[in-house]
């Protein structure tokens, strides 16, 4: 199967055309990342429509080690208690770049202004570093939404390839 697959990117906090959403009991936090299966939960629920395969063979301890990585945020969507979707990224000190490196939501808030509200949430986040750029990739294995969300919130395309998987 061939797909697409975009690399985007923002080079200024000022570049953020940020989203609301009206969600009640909507809250966006950092998790501490002390457990790891249940961010290995989040991943294998919110991308097994997606493709999403790179980890699913981690062992718990790959996940706590992957975890326990000073330069990475984790941060969970939830409304009221219910999970609603997470975001990482690596923030590479090293050369003034942060990598949002999973973004996702549950289905059943798919069109209800989530994604662009935590895309949003984690972007300024990302500026808090003072890096030199946010940058992330997506694919057309993804949410048939995701590069318009990305373009939505301000990033522009730098880099497009073919991809075999």
């Amino acid at each position: 199967m061939n797909i697409q697959r975009y690399f985007l990117e923002t080079n200024s906090k000022l570049d953020l055309i940020p989203a609301e959403c009206g969600i009640a009991n909507l809250k966006i936090e950092e998790s501490e990342k002390k457990d790891p299966q249940f961010c290995k939960f989040l991943y294998q629920k919110i991308g097994e429509d997606f493709y999403w395969k790179d980890r699913l063979a981690w062992s718990l301890k790959e996940w706590e080690n992957y975890l326990n990585q000073s330069k990475l945020k984790f941060c969970v969507a939830k409304v009221g208690e219910d999970v609603a979707g997470f975001y990482e990224y690596l923030n590479h000190e090293d050369i003034k770049e942060v990598e949002i490196s999973y973004f996702g939501i549950f289905k059943e808030y798919f069109g209800k202004g989530l994604g662009g509200y935590l895309l949003t949430h984690a972007l300024r986040s990302g500026w808090n570093h003072k890096p030199n750029r946010i940058w992330v990739h997506t694919c057309t294995l993804d949410h048939p939404h995701a590069l318009r969300n990305y373009i939505a919130r301000g990033m522009n395309i730098f880099k497009k390839e073919k991809v075999r998987v």
